[in-house]
């Protein structure tokens, strides 16, 4: 273990951790949503008039595909946060110093990838309703 004095790395605090794992669920959670749309995911849609779920688009009929699209975003993005946890919990325990560049570069990477997707968001709903 560096000492405390060591020039460029600090002891991880819980803060810390709860600070990275918000700006990784954030991130994830728009890149999950944006990926429904980039890849074409097949996700349930939700027929209110029926009040059911189906697999398919029927034509002519309202349905909502965003609650599906939402559901996937979320638990898809939980799962990677946990991992990430448990890399820093992990990192944590064995005491490696932790550099603050990296948080640095981790607010910064997950502001790019959240300004990117909605910008993607805007874009696809706007072109989508013709507003474009």
């Amino acid at each position: 273990m560096l000492p405390d004095s060591a020039e460029g790395v600090f002891d991880v605090k819980k803060s810390d951790i709860t600070y990275i794992l918000c700006a990784v669920f954030m991130a994830f959670v728009n890149l999950f949503y944006c990926l429904t749309m980039w890849l074409s995911i097949r996700l349930p849609r939700y027929y209110p008039l029926e009040h059911t779920w189906k697999w398919i688009k029927e034509a002519n009929v309202p349905s909502q595909g965003w609650y599906a699209m939402q559901a996937f975003a979320f638990l898809s993005a939980g799962i990677v946060t946990l991992i990430v946890y448990l890399v820093f919990r992990r990192r944590v325990n064995s005491e490696i110093p932790l550099k603050p560049s990296l948080i640095v570069i981790l607010a910064i990477a997950a502001n790019v990838i959240v300004l990117t997707c909605m910008g993607y968001i805007l874009y696809h709903e706007f072109s989508r309703w013709g507003i474009l």
